[in-house]
């Protein structure tokens, strides 16, 4: 299944997720599965919007 188009939000909610993530390995914190379900919940989203379904 292709990715889906992101909106400028959703992109700029997603880097700064990615940025938060980047500070918690920083902090030694390497496993990180909530930034992962942000993430992909983000892309749900994007993915139900260009399908039209809410």
């Amino acid at each position: 299944m292709p990715e889906p188009r992101l909106t400028f939000w959703e992109k700029a909610r997603i880097v700064a997720i990615e940025a938060h993530g980047v500070k918690r390995a920083a902090a030694g914190i390497e496993h990180q599965p909530d930034i992962d379900r942000r993430i992909k919940r983000i892309k749900d989203q994007a993915r139900k919007r260009a399908n039209g379904s809410k």
